[in-house]
């Protein structure tokens, strides 16, 4: 028996699974996941595991590194870690039940650093505890199977946990639009079809230009000038489907100062040029 499985009681449990290579290809899927009563001992290290690491306190409390950083994992409370780094967990002075997941698969990544958009872990206070708890336990229930169903509903069901515990971070740092970034995001869906900039933006709230484009996209998970040209592209997608402007007209209607870079933009955002992106709702005799 392994030092720190002497630390946790016997009621705890582990569940080990094996994904298949079908299983592999789901945005997300279980390595090891349990629930376990630990005792005050109980510590982790590790320099490297190729996961990620999810874990909850149920009761008692918890304390979580990933290389300097450190958090307390209180009643409540979930973090996420990336375990190809070096990293730790433990008791906090404290007996500590928690539920625990390794997880991988391609989704982890993304929604990992919109947790965590400056790679400092922060823990997330779960307002609907019960809830977070059910969808936990369902994917510990089906970790070990291997049917395709079973697996999809794991998928499923840790994508909402992530997603979950994104929205109570983003509550915690009061993230939701308002005040000044609300002014900001009206003013630019209001304007973007004239030819603003950031600057422009900036003189309308009372922020910094700095701190103006940090706030912005901690709320709206993209720059200033980013949400600018996504809010053009939707417009443009529109015109090319409902109306016959040429895509010159289009590109000067969505606030675009030549059509070249308007051409440049569409491809960007969308993988097509707006003469194949029209040509694709089989409007290919419209002028363009």
């Amino acid at each position: 028996m392994r030092k720190y499985q002497e630390k946790i009681r016997d009621e705890s449990v582990w569940i080990s699974a094996t994904p298949t290579p079908v299983i592999r290809t789901l945005p997300f899927y279980v390595i090891e996941t349990g629930h376990f009563f630990a005792e005050r001992e109980y510590e982790i290290r590790r320099a490297f595991h190729d996961s990620f690491l999810l874990l909850y306190t149920i009761k008692g409390a918890g304390e979580a590194a990933l290389g300097d950083n450190r958090v307390t994992l209180e009643e409540g409370c979930a973090v996420i870690m990336d375990c190809r780094l070096p990293h730790e967990y433990r008791s906090a002075n404290t007996d500590w039940e928690f539920l625990w997941t390794h997880i991988s698969g391609d989704g982890v990544r993304p929604l990992y650093d919109i947790l965590y958009p400056d790679g400092v872990i922060r823990s997330a206070h779960i307002e609907h505890r019960r809830e977070f708890e059910d969808m936990l336990s369902h994917v510990m229930q089906d970790a070990s199977r291997t049917d395709i169903f079973a697996c999809a509903e794991v998928s499923a069901a840790l994508h909402a946990v992530l997603s979950r515990m994104c929205t109570s971070l983003l509550s915690q740092k009061k993230a939701r639009p308002g005040g000044e970034i609300q002014k900001a995001i009206d003013y630019i869906e209001s304007n973007f079809s004239q030819p603003i900039t950031v600057d422009d933006m900036v003189e309308r709230v009372h922020l910094s230009k700095y701190h103006f484009i940090r706030r912005f996209k901690s709320v709206m998970g993209i720059t200033p000038y980013s949400y600018l040209m996504t809010c053009r592209i939707t417009e443009s997608k529109s015109l090319l489907r409902e109306t016959d402007k040429s895509v010159a007209e289009i590109a000067g209607d969505c606030g675009f100062l030549d059509t070249s870079n308007f051409i440049i933009q569409f491809r960007k955002h969308t993988g097509q040029t707006p003469a194949q992106y029209r040509r694709d709702f089989g409007l290919s005799g419209i002028a363009r």
